[in-house]
């Protein structure tokens, strides 16, 4: 397996790495997700189309913002619930066998582990506050020792549905951010003159990053609804202090517990 995209640039994107029924499912299970999800905002923010809800986002995102209540303002970011991402469906994705061979080729090992639970997102036409600005994820998982982030798009992801804008030159460890406060997200770092390269995929396609590597969203320009998913591996030799999936056993782990 090449991996010289990966080894130079800390990302790879990798082909035909999911069959059409892992895809089918996950996706069909994120989309009920989403219904439920985008019913209750249509009657918290009184609108009738994605449209009025993404101007409705937007406004919501100034002086009222604060005093809105942490799941709603997760929805208004496209943010699964944690109901959604732990539930077994979501398990086709470590289960499947080509992930399975891409992992262990990248990690060198053929004991793995992933962070519980995994992250899914949806990016609704318009809506720029679903959108992660440039960021390390080493930033937002200093639990791990070392760990590899696979993003999985559940759409066709083009120039103008957008996807993930990756900065070559950051394969290495910098962790640029600045300032940690946020409203959604940690604040963007700087990526300066470094090229960016956007990643564009098709469902059954997973992207690959390293730890250190800069990356960000693309906008959503497109009449689609982008819909995706996030996981991260790590190896036997790597450790985590937050819930884990052991995918030798399939079953999820407790540090704090097993350390008791």
């Amino acid at each position: 397996m090449d991996l010289s995209c990966f080894r130079e640039h800390g990302y790879q994107v990798f082909r035909g790495v999911f069959t059409p029924g892992e895809v089918a499912g996950v996706r069909a299970h994120l989309t009920g997700a989403m219904r439920v999800m985008l019913d209750e905002l249509h009657r918290t923010f009184g609108t009738a189309d994605e449209a009025g809800l993404c101007a409705a986002i937007d406004a919501a995102t100034g002086a009222r913002f604060e005093h809105l209540d942490q799941n709603l303002r997760n929805m208004m970011s496209g943010h699964f619930p944690l109901s959604a991402r732990l539930d077994p469906e979501m398990w086709a994705v470590p289960r499947a066998a080509g992930l399975r061979r891409v992992l262990e080729t990248v990690l060198g090992d053929e004991r793995l582990f992933m962070h519980m639970p995994p992250t899914s997102r949806f990016v609704l036409a318009g809506n720029r506050h679903a959108g992660v600005p440039a960021h390390q994820d080493v930033s937002y998982n200093p639990h791990m020792t070392d760990f590899v982030t696979v993003w999985v798009p559940f759409t066709v992801i083009d120039e103008r549905c957008g996807g993930v804008m990756v900065y070559e030159q950051t394969n290495r460890p910098l962790e640029l951010l600045a300032d940690k406060g946020r409203k959604f997200w940690f604040e963007g770092v700087d990526t300066g003159a470094r090229p960016g390269v956007h990643c564009t995929m098709d469902p059954g396609d997973c992207l690959v990053l390293n730890r250190w590597v800069v990356h960000a969203s693309v906008p959503n320009t497109s009449d689609r609804t982008r819909i995706s998913t996030d996981f991260r591996f790590f190896p036997s030799r790597e450790k985590s202090t937050k819930h884990y999936l052991d995918m030798q056993e399939w079953r999820v782990v407790n540090p704090s517990a097993a350390a008791a």
